[in-house]
């Protein structure tokens, strides 16, 4: 990936230029008509040249037995592309499942791709006249709630920032932006000095699409860009025009987004947490937001910089003891059964002792009747809520007329 991204300069990258002459130009035009970052531009272009491997073995073009690694992405002219049918588009996205193992949401993004480049041939070049993949639509995605760390795991998050990083002022810093605000990793990555204003505590960042929104900062975020500012301004051999925020200690240049990964990955190891990205921690900073700072969903949409609050409202969700709460606090939930029988049957044959036949006949009517409604309650009963029986409506008295 890096081959491409220059980590050091974001929003610069070396020429796309190992692909076909279409699919180089699709990324030009993302970049500088459709205004999408690099990172985007980037991800559709690899997407791209995987599937141009994809055909070219299918249409026999390479050997059967080479690997997709192996396979050259170029020599493939537009011609090549009109000839893409929907069964194509249907193969592809079956190997990306089966054989690469790609989950639900890889597979729609790399589909994505696909609508992108083909709207692009038909609707804004005007090279070819239909899409195959016009009527195709992405995989079901699963639900699944974000996974984000407790108040206290952040807290041991940060402690250990302090005491396993051989710069922790630097460490410190990026993980508390992380948790407080909420930015991306190529947010944080990006920033400039420029883009610090202390005295009126906040933050410019330059999001998805270039973007752009203020972060405002709380004493916690003040505090820590105060010590790692003052640390890194005073590092020997540090070039003074060097803008970057966060550098590397050694070659004091800004640092990459693989670097924060693995240091953050480091100092989660050594606090005993397992399963956790450093996008969990803008997961992290959401939930912790939503559940204790009293935020709307608007406004959680404007800090993390989404621009649908559908993106927003998965992470709004409840945590195990709020569903309990709410479980706890149903006003049927005080409710409970009287003490009295519910069974009926014995008080009805009592009654039918003295009585003659016809009686008895009304009676087993009425029992077999009003035992129908509790059979509607059952359930109900099961999942906790106890239903008073004499609130129960009496059931029609039987019609005389069929006796």
């Amino acid at each position: 990936m890096s081959i491409y991204l220059d980590e050091k300069n974001p929003g610069k990258h070396k020429p796309f230029e190992d692909a076909s002459p279409d699919i180089v130009e699709y990324v030009r035009y993302l970049e500088v008509i459709a205004g999408k970052s690099a990172n985007t531009a980037f991800n559709y272009y690899c997407d791209l040249r995987n599937f141009s491997k994809f055909m070219k073995r299918r249409r026999g073009l390479v050997p059967d037995d080479m690997e997709m690694k192996d396979i050259d992405p170029k020599g493939l002219d537009t011609a090549f592309w009109g000839s893409v049918s929907k069964e194509d588009i249907y193969e592809y996205l079956y190997f990306l499942s089966r054989e690469c193992g790609n989950k639900k949401s890889s597979t729609a993004r790399r589909l994505a791709s696909l609508h992108g480049f083909y709207d692009y041939l038909v609707n804004q070049v005007n090279r070819l006249k239909q899409n195959p993949t016009a009527s195709i639509r992405p995989p079901k995605q699963d639900k699944v709630l974000p996974k984000y760390l407790t108040a206290e795991q952040s807290k041991d998050l940060l402690e250990c920032t302090q005491t396993q990083s051989d710069f922790p002022e630097r460490d410190y810093c990026m993980v508390v932006l992380f948790l407080n605000c909420g930015m991306r990793l190529a947010e944080l990555v990006g920033m400039d000095l420029e883009d610090i204003d202390l005295e009126q505590r906040q933050i410019r960042l330059f999001g998805k699409g270039h973007k752009e929104r203020m972060v405002y900062l709380n004493d916690a975020c003040v505090e820590a860009l105060q010590l790692y500012l003052k640390k890194r301004n005073a590092m020997e051999g540090l070039n003074p025009r060097e803008k970057a925020v966060f550098l590397t200690r050694r070659r004091k240049e800004r640092i990459g987004n693989r670097r924060v990964e693995q240091l953050i990955t480091g100092a989660m190891k050594a606090a005993g947490l397992k399963g956790f990205s450093t996008h969990k921690l803008r997961h992290t900073a959401a939930t912790l937001m939503y559940q204790t700072g009293n935020v709307d969903i608007l406004t959680l949409k404007q800090l993390l910089g989404h621009s649908s609050v559908g993106t927003t409202q998965i992470y709004t969700h409840l945590q195990e003891f709020q569903v309990r709460a709410a479980i706890e606090q149903n006003p049927l939930g005080t409710v409970t059964q009287k003490k009295q029988s519910l069974d009926t049957t014995e008080a009805e044959a009592g009654k039918s002792n003295g009585n003659n036949a016809t009686v008895s006949s009304e009676t087993n009517e009425e029992t077999e009747d009003f035992t129908q409604p509790m059979d509607a309650f059952e359930g109900a009963a099961n999942d906790g809520i106890r239903v008073d029986v004499s609130a129960l409506s009496e059931p029609d008295e039987p019609d005389k007329t069929e006796q």
